[in-house]
């Protein structure tokens, strides 16, 4: 199975169709979003509402892809994308079978800008709890956070979280595909880390073989 995966378009357009443009010619079966997906509309001064009208032009945009979409939010995402029913799938907290995969979500990272998807380790431990059970060898897990120590380098210093990191090393999931962190974009044995960084960037993702392939576009 081949997926297309990217994160941290934060709203951009432009991406947001070359990303549609590359699944519908590219011989993949998904697209899995990893968080950051919504932007802002600075003609709306109320920042929520400025949201639901970056989530509601993505949501069209990605209407004209031709394969399922697999995704989470992020920590800069402050309203849910709530797209149309059909090819979209929410999966944080949860996990969807997709062929002889499964994919499980979870999009909350450790404290960094104030938004309403970042907790304190102790909390994201918590809610991973339940998720574990739901992972195996198997597993896709899509995170916006990265774990600690493997492509969370900031300026700020790491971004990881070290329950993500212990959770993944015990279940011993297929890949781990995440963002957060733009500078870090790259891979790291089963962690792929996707932020696009707003820029027409993404990777192509064998799950079988686990070969991978960095696609990237002009960003004019």
């Amino acid at each position: 199975m081949r997926i297309l995966a990217a994160s941290d378009i934060h709203g951009n357009h432009e991406t947001y169709r070359w990303l549609t443009a590359l699944a519908n010619r590219r011989d993949v079966e998904l697209l899995v979003l990893a968080g950051d997906l919504l932007g802002y509309d600075e003609s709306i001064d109320d920042a929520e509402e400025s949201q639901r009208a970056s989530a509601a032009g993505v949501t069209t945009i990605l209407g004209g892809i031709t394969v399922p979409v697999y995704y989470i939010m992020g920590n800069d995402d402050w309203v849910e994308l709530d797209p149309p029913v059909g090819r979209f799938h929410a999966l944080h907290g949860r996990r969807v079978d997709h062929g002889a995969f499964n994919f499980v979500g979870y999009q909350c990272t450790l404290p960094f800008m104030g938004g309403i998807n970042e907790r304190p380790e102790a909390a994201i431990a918590a809610e991973l709890e339940p998720l574990q059970p739901l992972m195996d060898e198997r597993t896709v897990l899509v995170t916006h956070s990265p774990a600690a120590g493997i492509l969370d380098a900031t300026r700020l210093g790491p971004a990881g979280s070290v329950s993500l990191r212990d959770a993944i090393a015990r279940r011993g999931v297929r890949a781990h595909i995440h963002g957060h962190v733009h500078y870090a974009f790259g891979r790291n044995g089963r962690h792929f880390n996707v932020a696009a960084g707003r820029e027409r960037r993404a990777m192509i993702i064998d799950l079988e073989s686990m070969a991978h392939e960095v696609v990237e576009g002009d960003t004019r």
